[in-house]
């Protein structure tokens, strides 16, 4: 029988060390029965040692000169062979030998599928950092172990898309380079209704608890500092004003400011709640960083200069 195949599409620039515990993990997976994989790394224009990490390992390089993660896995995913893309970022890892097993198991048991994902989790050699677990909790606790099957709405660092699907809507925006992926699987949700008309059912992005990443935190304030003003410039334009946020009532800018605080208790409740969950005292020693961390967010979204100029990468 032919064998299908999973393309790994994987963007990356300037992380080698993260790199390279991720391709060491997928060259230690079980291949599924089957099934093909090929790996392709896209390097965004790294200045570091990044492509010499690509090159010592049995994946395919590929260097895209012009920056932006939109564009990276657009090249990435015109060059996969797949029918199945699997899209994961350079600082994230696979949790078990056989996480590609489980990965095309989900995929065929899901059918018609948007796209899927599964738990986002904190290394466990960061858990005793507090700036790196309040960074983990601020950014990914909604993708926590415990949440269980469903539909997720958004699934970011790691995302299983089938390719005739992908290419269908278009790739990736490359006018975006914040907030891309929630872009991208927004358009993926409502491919179906553009076909059979407004009253068909979306096509779901998938939580798959079953697949669970590592992720690793920022573990410096000035990082997690400089992601979350980065992050949080375009998310008024791109994600507030789109969801009904309040922060869209207030016309004149300078007014917006009174929205600081709703801002931060916005982001905050669910973090803390699940944080508390996972330990007290961690919960109690990084409640300060995490503070810090949504209010520089807070402030950037009223800022709200929106996206980034195409010569700025985000920080990592």
């Amino acid at each position: 029988m032919p064998q299908r195949t999973l393309s790994i599409v994987i963007p990356v620039r300037n992380q080698p060390d993260t790199l390279n515990q991720l391709l060491t993990a997928i060259a230690g997976q079980q291949c599924p029965e089957g099934w093909e994989v090929e790996t392709i790394c896209v390097d965004n224009r790294s200045t570091d040692h990044t492509p010499d990490i690509i090159r010592s390992h049995d994946v395919t390089y590929m260097l895209e000169e012009r920056l932006g993660p939109s564009i990276a896995r657009n090249t990435g995913a015109a060059a996969a062979r797949g029918e199945l893309l699997w899209f994961i970022d350079a600082d994230a890892v696979p949790l078990g030998d056989d996480f590609l097993k489980r990965l095309v198991a989900a995929a065929d048991e899901l059918g018609d599928f948007g796209g899927f994902g599964g738990p986002i989790l904190l290394p466990e050699e960061q858990r005793n950092n507090p700036i790196a677990f309040a960074d983990h909790m601020s950014c990914w606790s909604a993708w926590h172990a415990e949440r269980p099957d469903g539909e997720s709405g958004f699934q970011p660092t790691s995302i299983v898309i089938r390719k005739a699907l992908f290419d269908e809507v278009g790739g990736y925006d490359t006018q975006i380079r914040v907030l891309e992926d929630w872009d991208l699987q927004t358009r993926l949700e409502e491919s179906r209704r553009k076909v059979e008309g407004p009253e068909a059912p979306k096509r779901p992005i998938w939580f798959v608890q079953a697949l669970p990443v590592a992720h690793s935190a920022r573990s410096t304030l000035l990082r997690t500092i400089r992601h979350s003003w980065y992050w949080g410039l375009p998310s008024r334009e791109g994600w507030l004003e789109r969801s009904g946020i309040p922060t869209a009532r207030y016309e004149r800018p300078w007014r917006r400011w009174l929205a600081l605080p709703g801002l931060v208790w916005l982001r905050a409740r669910h973090p803390l709640h699940i944080a508390w969950r996972d330990s007290k005292w961690r919960t109690v020693v990084s409640f300060p960083f995490m503070v810090i961390t949504l209010v520089t967010w807070a402030a950037a979204v009223i800022v709200g200069q929106g996206q980034p100029d195409d010569d700025q990468f985000a920080p990592v």
